[in-house]
């Protein structure tokens, strides 16, 4: 049977998926004629699995969803009782931070000034899946133990900055999985390779902003590791299906998961919010301005919130988001007393190195799970990308120099970045349009598109 021909339309951008099989819920599927039709029949089967795990009482896919491990990337599954590892996945914690300077669109327009900012940047922030220990982490001198308890709260960052300042944990050894305690201090400050960068970027507002996009490093790859291949074990599953894994939250492997889980969200917190502190630097230097950090949050998490039900009751949930992002609306119980109270708290997308990223506030996101998309999503896989466009490269890299837009009356030519070569896997050409995954988030009501912003000069982390 085809599940996506089972596939129910509700709205012009809501999809559901019937409970059927082994399904302990439906799933909502929020996407255009468009989005749907271009979904594959993997995609689906792997929303059935999902919401057939054990415990599980509501998954979504959004807008940018596509085929991931276990759950879809773009892909929202919250539970009972459970805990299921792949909703964080590898990067536990990858997620984006944004900071606003002082300067106008008008500012920045001269190229050459553009790219000596990438180059100071590229000085202070190590990039790269090998990345040692950027120049900024070294001065600071914060303790490793401290990062991975208290997160930004260590940096002395203050709340209102953060989704979560940082993620209480029990008094645990945090060296017990060397493998993942071994990478703390060389990569911290660093931003990795594949899709996370630093970015500066004008906005519609008529601002510059600047985004950084990355998570836990090894720290968070060799946690997740060390737990798929134990949940596998616990679950009599086979080492090649450890992604599949899942765990009870009150049994003994499941607190476990969780406080390390929880400490690589931590680290990936503070990883972010360091990493602006080199960028400052940079800015000061080259730009003459200084920066203001405006808001950081995660898409690649499982945490324990507060659910509120069609009926206004709350009850507590596990709510995973793989590739999605948090969307608390104004007035949700989280978030109480908070800067956010009256507004939603802001979410922050990002798109490709070409088509730029957006600040969003939530509207009606209960209907998503108090989630929405965390990018424009991928249609081109790595390898496959690198194949089928590399006879385009010398296009593509005309593309980024010589890309001209209209921003708020200015005229800027070209992207700068910090590579002599686009990476294949990461263009414009692999990606959905940002624009039309935003629209269905607008025309749906879920959340509104604040700023869109589009890229001037990116970094990115290639070995």
């Amino acid at each position: 049977m085809s599940l996506k021909y089972n596939v129910e339309q509700v709205t012009s951008n809501h999809f559901v998926l019937p409970k059927v099989g082994t399904m302990k819920c439906h799933v909502d599927a929020f996407l255009n004629q468009n989005l749907y039709e271009k979904t594959e029949e993997n995609l689906w089967n792997q929303a059935y699995e999902s919401a057939s795990y054990e415990g599980a009482i509501g998954m979504y896919l959004m807008p940018d969803c596509h085929l991931g491990y276990s759950i879809p990337v773009g892909g929202v599954l919250v539970t009972e009782n459970t805990i299921v590892q792949a909703g964080s996945g590898y990067d536990i914690s990858c997620g984006v931070i944004y900071a606003k300077t002082d300067l106008a669109i008008s500012d920045v327009v001269g190229f050459a000034l553009r790219k000596k900012w990438v180059d100071a940047v590229d000085q202070r922030i190590a990039t790269g899946y090998t990345a040692k220990t950027s120049k900024i982490a070294a001065k600071e001198k914060v303790k490793t133990e401290d990062i991975l308890r208290y997160g930004a709260k260590a940096l002395g960052i203050s709340e209102d900055k953060c989704e979560r300042q940082y993620i209480p944990i029990p008094d645990i050894d945090l060296t017990k999985i060397s493998k993942a305690y071994d990478k703390c201090n060389p990569q911290l400050g660093s931003v990795g390779g594949g899709n996370h960068f630093i970015e500066l970027q004008a906005g519609d507002d008529g601002n510059i902003w600047i985004m950084i996009h990355c998570g836990s490093r090894g720290y968070g790859w060799q946690t997740a590791n060390h737990f798929f291949y134990a949940g596998a074990e616990l679950r009599g599953l086979p080492s090649n299906r450890r992604e599949q894994s899942w765990l009870y939250a009150d049994e003994e492997l499941g607190r476990e998961y969780w406080a390390y889980h929880n400490s690589a969200a931590n680290y990936a917190i503070a990883n972010r919010h360091l990493i602006v502190k080199g960028i400052r630097e940079a800015t000061q230097e080259v730009l003459k301005t200084d920066i203001h950090i405006f808001y950081e949050i995660s898409h690649n998490l499982v945490q324990e919130e507060t659910l509120v039900l069609p009926n206004g009751e709350t009850k507590k949930g596990f709510v995973h988001r793989k590739g999605a992002t948090r969307a608390f609306p104004s007035g949700h119980p989280s978030l109480k007393g908070t800067k956010w109270e009256d507004t939603g708290h802001p979410v922050l997308i990002p798109g490709s190195m070409y088509d730029g990223a957006a600040i969003l506030y939530p509207k009606d996101s209960y209907k998503s799970g108090c989630s929405v998309n965390h990018g424009s999503g991928r249609l081109m896989a790595r390898g496959q990308a690198k194949r089928e466009l590399e006879t385009l490269q010398s296009d593509i890299d005309a593309e980024m120099r010589e890309v001209e837009r209209t921003i708020c009356g200015i005229n800027i030519k070209g992207i700068a970045t910090n590579t002599e070569k686009t990476p294949l896997d990461e263009c414009g050409h692999v990606y959905k349009s940002l624009d039309e995954v935003l629209s269905v988030l607008e025309q749906e009501g879920i959340a509104k598109v604040d700023t869109r912003l589009w890229p001037i000069a990116n970094i990115k982390g290639c070995d």
